[in-house]
């Protein structure tokens, strides 16, 4: 008969595999919970254990840890290639792997081919594991309420370490890849990130050259500006600030189930509720939404946008009657759930109101202290680190103008003789040499840009798009490409002389094609990766635990003879390297042309 563990022995056993601290918390919460209620604490210490257990590699692991475990399992699946002799038996086999790992295999809707590709390649396990561990992770952190302005502000110090290390091995990978391209020209991939909005400067100069173009749009066509911000409901919340903010406490309202993906998702529900409501009282925004975490990590949204001056009243009234509609009753909803703030257009201009903070979403520059009496220039590292974990864009455009037709324009040097008009004031203002205030070539003209486009609520009715096509080279996966820009294209209609008469004028539509200029880069050469100091400190800080665990259950009999984890001799490794030929020939789909394969050598 089998002996019932006692409490220590359970509990122990629980959180044997999590960090120090982890541990430390959940055994107090435990021992206080259960003098009141033992039942409840058992299930609240088993429902916790059980989400933190079902990530396979190690909570405090390392970025490097995570790489060489997605290069192991990359390993793993093109080993099954082996084993199984058709596409279809392969794939499910493949899928095992995923389910015990907890990650997501390819969508149904994807050919076997492509789907087998992307499961032997290690840069796509890497993106899934970091994605699967950090989020799991993360949201036990807030859970245990580690994340708070009094602990961990707005990511937990786990989450923060990795990212940092995942954004050092990136900047050394680029700092250390040579790319060429057609003319000859050599530059290291940092220093073509340096020129574009990967540059944290250029992105922030960026949002404010557009904010600033709305706001001179607004102030010439008499509209009015509104800053607004709109906030979760309490269950959102892991904690309630008091006494104007200085002390923090748990939030009993709080729902073990949501996190900041969650309220991500409850505010864009929101949003998508207030554009059609306006826009079927004939209202149109334009602006820019920023997305940033309170203390807790749950987001909010501030919008700077701007409407007809007799609409703010209507649009004050939609946004409120959305943002209260789930859980309008509960204490200080109608107070905290959406804030509004009008422009006032003689007390300063309304993007010095936004420029903090876009600023300190980004690079924190200039901004001095957040909310949170922490140096902007170093709470920014904890923000991008919470945007990234959880996928969350921090800035999107309302309204407006695409933006992507505007960088487009960029890329072409000179129009050729004869284009509309407004393909040449468009092209005037993204390129430096529109006239504003009174000075030729002081800045991009955004403004300029949106009245060339058709004003600033054209939306897809934009006179200039995109010029689109799909290449005739298949994707790294086996997959069909999808179409890519290569210029800009407009109408215009053009009167003509009717062929036969000579009074009689017709008019047709002409379609106007400029194509971009667009470097073709190829990788030729890599420097030696330099070793990252805090990649050698993980390593001999790392615990003894294995990284990944592995319910053989998942596994068929052919599986199982291989063994029950992925530890590996030498030889056994050899034995089940990927073979992009042999699998070309099992799997016999993607593309007719079986260079297309090997083309993912790389990432194997």
């Amino acid at each position: 008969m089998n002996r019932v563990p006692s409490d220590a022995e359970w509990t122990q056993g629980r959180i044997a595999t999590l960090p120090p601290r982890w541990s430390r918390r959940l055994l107090r919460a435990w021992d206080a919970r259960q003098k009141r209620d033992y039942h409840g604490a058992n299930v609240a210490l088993r429902e916790t254990t059980e989400s933190l257990l079902r990530v396979r590699i190690a909570l405090d692991a390392s970025d490097a840890t995570i790489c060489e475990a997605a290069k192991q399992l990359a390993e793993r699946c093109a080993g099954r290639a082996k084993i199984y002799r058709t596409a279809e038996m392969l794939r499910a086999a493949m899928t095992r792997i995923c389910d015990g790992q907890g990650i997501k295999a390819p969508h149904e809707k994807v050919k076997n081919g492509p789907a087998v590709s992307r499961m032997c390649c290690q840069i796509w396990w890497r993106r899934k594991l970091r994605k699967h561990q950090g989020q799991t992770v993360e949201a036990a952190a807030i859970q245990l309420g580690y994340v708070s302005k009094t602990k961990d502000l707005y990511v937990s110090n786990e989450r923060l370490t990795a990212r940092m290390q995942q954004n050092q091995r990136n900047a050394a990978t680029l700092e250390a890849t040579i790319a060429r391209n057609e003319l000859g020209q050599e530059f290291t991939l940092a220093e073509l990130a340096a020129t574009s909005t990967a540059n944290k400067a250029i992105r922030r100069a960026e949002l404010m050259t557009r904010i600033a173009g709305f706001e001179r749009t607004a102030r010439n066509l008499g509209h009015a500006g509104i800053f607004m911000t709109i906030t979760c409901p309490s269950r959102f919340h892991r904690f309630r600030t008091v006494n104007d903010g200085r002390k923090v406490i748990p939030n009993s309202n709080y729902d073990p189930t949501e996190n900041p993906k969650t309220g991500q998702k409850h505010l864009a529900k929101v949003w998508t509720r207030i554009r059609p409501d306006l826009a079927r009282q004939g209202i149109t925004l334009y602006g820019i939404r920023i997305a940033e975490p309170q203390h807790d990590g749950t987001p909010h949204w501030h919008l700077l946008v701007f409407c007809p001056a007799d609409s703010v009243a209507i649009v004050r009234e939609a946004v409120s009657k959305h943002a209260l509609k789930d859980c309008p009753d509960e204490p200080g909803a109608a107070e905290h759930r959406c804030d509004f703030k009008d422009i006032d257009w003689s007390k300063g201009s309304a993007a010095g109101y936004i420029a903090k903070y876009v600023a300190k979403n980004i690079d924190g520059q200039f901004v001095g202290d957040d909310l949170n009496g922490k140096p902007a220039i170093e709470t920014v590292a904890r923000v991008e680190a919470w945007a990234s974990t959880w996928g969350i864009r921090q800035f999107q455009q309302v309204g407006g103008p695409p933006v992507g037709v505007w960088r487009e324009l960029r890329r072409i040097p000179k129009l050729p003789e004869g284009s509309p008009e407004h393909l040449r004031q468009a092209h005037d203002a993204a390129n430096k040499v529109a006239t504003l205030e009174g000075h030729e070539g002081a800045s991009v003209a955004w403004d300029h840009y949106c009245m060339a486009q058709g004003g600033p609520c054209c939306g897809r009715q934009a006179r200039i798009k995109l010029a689109m096509r799909i290449p005739k080279e298949q994707g790294i996966y086996g997959d069909d490409a999808s179409a890519k820009a290569f210029g800009v294209e407009t109408t215009v209609l053009e009167s003509y002389q009717v062929p036969g008469s000579e009074k009689s004028l017709g008019v047709r539509t002409v379609l106007w094609i400029v194509e971009s200029e667009r470097h073709a880069w190829e990788i030729v050469g890599r420097n030696k990766l330099p070793v990252l100091a805090v990649e050698i400190v993980a390593a001999q800080t790392q615990s003894d635990q294995p990284w990944t665990r592995v319910n053989n259950c998942t596994n068929t009999q052919e599986e199982r003879k291989e063994g029950s984890t992925f530890e590996q001799t030498s030889d056994q490794k050899a034995e089940t390297q990927f073979d992009l030929e042999q699998m070309h020939t099992l799997i016999k789909c993607g593309s007719s042309n079986r260079n297309q394969f090997y083309r993912m050598g790389p990432c194997l």
